[in-house]
């Protein structure tokens, strides 16, 4: 009997020594369970300081249609986003009395900051003509907005933003265009680049993105000594980006842009508007001056190949009283079209290379003054074609060195070409 206490006793014990060692072993299993889990929570937290304090690199990205630069915001972590763009020139007149110039012609900082991922400012700080003011140069902001950000199809922005018209307008960074300046029908008749103040909803898909705002209207007649609309650039001079913007006048802007295709970029906008601003004419007339403007343009690449097509025309009512205020004739209607071609030919020579040499030719017709008032005079000098040839060298997807030579012509003879060379980055 006391064999089999002694047993018991002893087996009872060997169990619960057994059952507490089980315990120890599955304790100790899920604390190191817990520290593998904080210990990835470190990493994490520390990986996402690092890119807080060193700024992340720019991806080839786009939001919405924006350039790679100016889109950097929004792929960013939380919080402050900083990158840009700048440019050089050269441009040797040849056979003309202008002077060969070289300059500083922009150095754009985008600022940015992510409060929430829903909640995004981005702001473009210009810097023209090495912001002398002495040589025409100057320092304005070329936007700044916040975005509400619900959901892929229906997005709000609040602020100074960009119109979204054309190709240029919202992609100007210079690695998006290959001539060393913007094509002139997306600044003489599109006046690239322009922005206002206002409110827009947009959509950011994958393959079918719209804009609809509205903003402060152009100002026709001159505020002083600014300029205003003009024979040669039309509605360029009206700018008023957003400061201290006359706002009698709104306008509304629509687009709408598919990319649902590898490669492509193509849609159409449009924009009207009065322009008048509670002006009047010498004889106390109102001058409303409606603007109305609209294009459509695509851009495909494929293979190294790139082509790129946009056809633009506009229109604007009371150009006889707005003529006869500026002192210049202000044409009824407008239009401007342009093709470019290129091919990168460095991939003949290393296809797997991230080098790239792209060379290229654009055809460009515009006039400023196709049709001008009743009992004024159309200035043929202002219908003109543009040949444009060149190359760029892109030892960075980032960074572009531009040459060209444009061939112009207009209606009432010969003007003279000019050779230009530039420096382009993006950051």
């Amino acid at each position: 009997m006391k064999k089999l206490v002694l047993a018991a006793l002893t087996a009872a014990t060997t169990a619960t020594t057994v059952f507490a060692q089980g315990d120890n072993i599955m304790s100790i299993e899920k604390r190191l369970k817990a520290l593998e889990e904080q210990n990835q929570e470190l990493i994490d937290e520390i990986a996402n300081l690092r890119q807080l304090v060193v700024i992340p690199e720019l991806g080839q990205q786009q939001f919405s249609g924006l350039g790679y630069a100016a889109s950097k915001v929004y792929f960013s972590p939380k919080g402050l986003s900083i990158g840009g763009y700048g440019e050089i020139t050269y441009q040797n007149w040849g056979n003309s009395s202008k002077k060969d110039i070289t300059d500083i012609y922009r150095f754009i900082p985008y600022i940015g900051y992510k409060f929430t991922d829903k909640i995004i400012l981005n702001s473009e700080i210009e810097f023209e003509h090495g912001a002398n003011h002495e040589r025409s140069g100057e320092i304005t902001v070329e936007f700044l907005y916040i975005d509400f950000l619900i959901n892929k199809w229906a997005n709000l922005r609040v602020g100074n933003y960009l119109i979204p018209i054309g190709i240029t307008n919202l992609m100007h960074e210079p690695i998006f265009f290959n001539s060393v300046n913007r094509p002139e029908v997306e600044t003489k008749v599109i006046p690239s680049t322009w922005n206002e103040n206002g409110i827009m909803l947009f959509s950011n898909t994958n393959n079918l993105d719209y804009h609809i705002g509205i903003v402060n209207g152009l100002h026709a007649t001159p505020r002083g000594d600014e300029v205003s609309f003009s024979e040669e650039t039309w509605i360029r001079g009206g700018r008023q980006a957003g400061a201290k913007a006359i706002a009698e006048n709104f306008a509304i802007v629509a687009s709408l842009n598919y990319t649902g295709i590898d490669g492509l970029y193509a849609g159409a906008s449009f924009y009207r508007g009065n322009s008048g601003q509670g002006e009047t004419d010498a004889s106390g007339n109102k001058i409303d001056g409606t603007v109305t403007l609209w294009d459509v343009h695509v851009k495909y690449n494929w293979k190294g190949f790139e082509v790129v097509g946009l056809y633009t025309r506009g229109t604007l009512s009371d150009a006889d009283k707005i003529s006869t205020v500026n002192g210049q004739i202000i044409a009824e209607e407008v239009y401007g079209y342009y093709l470019n071609l290129s091919y990168d030919v460095y991939q003949l020579i290393d296809k797997g290379s991230s080098w790239s040499l792209p060379v290229f030719a654009r055809y460009e017709k515009f006039d400023t003054h196709a049709k001008v008032p009743s009992g004024f005079t159309k200035n043929k000098e202002l219908d003109k074609t543009v040949w444009t040839v060149g190359l760029n060298f892109k030892p960075h997807p980032n960074v572009v060195l531009k040459a060209d030579y444009q061939f112009r012509d207009n209606a009432a003879g010969d003007e003279p070409d000019v050779f230009e060379l530039g420096l382009g980055f993006i950051f």
